[in-house]
């Protein structure tokens, strides 16, 4: 393995490792401390950012494709940009948009968790939609 190679594995390990760290301080503060001190609506952002970063850097590979200009835009482009689209809607914005008890794929969007689990599949399709791998 060049060193190259190990220095961007040890890029992506401790970028890996930040940002699980900063997705569980933004979700500490979603659950139990959203202040009068700071926007919900920033707070969801930034959960949500950490967690399509965390997507594209779990496809590593593909990344540093993408870095040397190696690009190939393919199908899964489109149903990346459509869950980037939907995990970026703040949790609060579906429970005014729906209210409560309705069908469980609504109150599903309304959750952190679910929220973090499609922008991190977001980012991970994004770059599987602009590489060829």
């Amino acid at each position: 393995m060049s060193r190259n190679n190990i220095l961007f594995s040890i890029f992506i390990v401790s970028g890996m490792i930040v940002l699980l760290y900063l997705m569980n301080d933004t979700f500490r503060i979603v659950r139990f401390t959203l202040s009068e001190y700071e926007s919900p609506y920033f707070v969801l952002f930034r959960m949500s950012l950490w967690g399509f970063l965390f997507g594209i850097l779990i496809e590593w590979k593909g990344l540093k494709n993408l870095i040397l200009g190696s690009f190939h835009i393919n199908w899964l482009l489109i149903p990346a940009l459509l869950l980037t689209t939907l995990g970026f809607i703040p949790i609060i914005k579906w429970f005014s948009w729906f209210g409560v008890g309705n069908p469980f794929y609504i109150e599903a969007l309304s959750l952190p968790e679910v929220n973090l689990a499609i922008t991190i599949l977001s980012g991970v399709l994004l770059i599987r939609g602009l590489t060829n791998n």
